[in-house]
């Protein structure tokens, strides 16, 4: 018979599987790179962007996806919204200026944090914007705390996406909501091509696997939410794939040049050929970028 676990092993096999420390040296090494190609110090996102037939560049295309985001949770002045995975604060910062809601986001990156916090300052909204190291699976919030759980791309992380939905639903007000814009897997068959490409991408984001599109539909469900919606925008973040893809060529040259040199690593150098897999798996229909709603039952359901 095994030993019996210690109190604390007992919590640590509680907490869902997040891969933290690799999270983290992600984000912290290769935030440069998004500063570089991404815009990352005026619009502060870390997202794809929402291209529609109006958006004339990048720079558009990040404040549209915020907004799109917005209008399908109905955010409003007297909404607590979690950005849940908020990278730099730049959703946090845009939600708090444009639609006057108090934000919450958290990070596992203290470097995330402390950029956060200084964007927000510089934004003139530090004091409807808080940020905390925090974990999304298993969160230190009482039940209830917001009207709003906001995920854009972060969502992937989880290594199983469910956990990230039944904590979302705990954290949400009676009749709160649920939005979430990320990469799902189509269905892709084990020991193939198809899932060594896949697997190529997800491991240079430091993610394990995209959730598959209908499990994450009826993970909603079973975690339940209800007047469930989800919309197929892989045709809006193209420009962004693409614009990636063209830059994959001469990136790779000056990022492997650098890394001899010694000014990249291979976590760096692992990002810029993200951009290639991600690109030749779009071309094999092998993901989908979907926007995902749901509704936590109000009271009085």
């Amino acid at each position: 018979m095994p030993p019996p676990l210690l109190a604390t092993e007992k919590k640590a096999a509680l907490i869902p599987e997040l891969n933290e420390a690799e999270i983290v040296r992600y984000y912290d090494q290769c935030q440069v790179d998004y500063e570089l190609v991404w815009h990352l110090k005026s619009q502060m996102c870390m997202h794809y962007g929402y291209w529609d037939e109006s958006t004339p560049r990048l720079r558009d295309a990040l404040t549209n996806m915020n907004r799109k985001l917005a209008e399908l949770a109905r955010i409003g002045p007297d909404d607590r919204v979690l950005d849940a995975g908020c990278g730099v604060g730049g959703a946090s910062i845009f939600l708090a200026k444009n639609y006057a809601c108090q934000t919450v986001g958290i990070t596992l990156s203290d470097k995330q944090v402390q950029t956060c916090r200084e964007n927000a300052a510089l934004h003139g909204v530090a004091e409807s914007c808080e940020f905390e190291r925090q974990n999304y699976l298993a969160t230190e919030f009482p039940d209830a705390s917001f009207d709003v759980v906001w995920g854009i791309e972060s969502v992937c992380y989880a290594y199983d996406k469910a956990d990230f939905l039944r904590e979302a639903f705990r954290l949400l007000k009676p009749g709160g909501r649920l939005v979430v814009a990320d990469f799902f897997s189509n269905e892709v068959v084990s020991n193939t091509p198809q899932a060594d490409l896949m697997e190529k991408w997800t491991r240079t984001w430091a993610i394990k696997s995209y959730a598959d599109r209908e499990d994450f539909w009826e993970g909603l469900t079973a975690a339940g939410f209800v007047n469930r919606r989800r919309e197929d925008v892989t045709s809006r973040v193209l420009k962004s794939i693409r614009r990636l893809y063209y830059s994959f060529f001469p990136g790779l040259v000056v990022t492997t040049v650098s890394q001899a040199l010694g000014f990249r690593n291979a976590t760096q150098t692992a990002n810029t050929w993200s951009t290639y897999y991600q690109y030749r798996a779009h071309q094999q229909g092998l993901w989908q970028y979907l926007f995902f709603y749901g509704e936590k039952p109000g009271e009085e359901q």
